[in-house]
């Protein structure tokens, strides 16, 4: 798991979890970045799959949950930047990434940048 706001024990404590089939522990300790505990059960709008490509593209990211898409799209449908900035760290929490960024502020500038000149782009077509 390459996300930057838990442990590799935790996530192996809450992978054990899911083995044992241990639900208490699971709902008290769910991670955002598991595939099981935010299954994707809804298709992703065009924006995200837009995002995505270029995330995974530009910073070796492994895989996304339905966390990382909501909080996709609480980001981009936001005006106020401090909500915006809010959503886009929950996003962040749910990615995995081949290798760990070093600078994680600069990544959510690059996403704030990437959503601002996207919505850009779409209001000129």
């Amino acid at each position: 798991m390459g996300d930057y706001s838990y442990l590799p024990q935790q996530s192996e404590e809450h992978f054990a979890a899911h083995n044992r089939n241990d639900l208490n522990f699971i709902e008290l300790n769910p991670l955002p970045f598991c595939l099981i505990c935010f299954s994707l059960e809804k298709q992703s709008s065009r924006q995200f799959q837009d995002f995505w490509n270029w995330f995974l593209n530009e910073h070796s990211t492994e895989t996304y949950t339905a966390y990382m898409i909501y909080y996709f799209d609480q980001a981009y449908f936001e005006n106020d930047f401090e909500e915006r900035n809010n959503s886009i760290n929950q996003l962040l929490y749910s990615a995995t990434f081949e290798q760990q960024p070093s600078d994680f502020e600069y990544l959510n500038h690059q996403i704030h940048i990437w959503i601002a000149a996207h919505q850009a782009t779409e209001t000129l077509f």
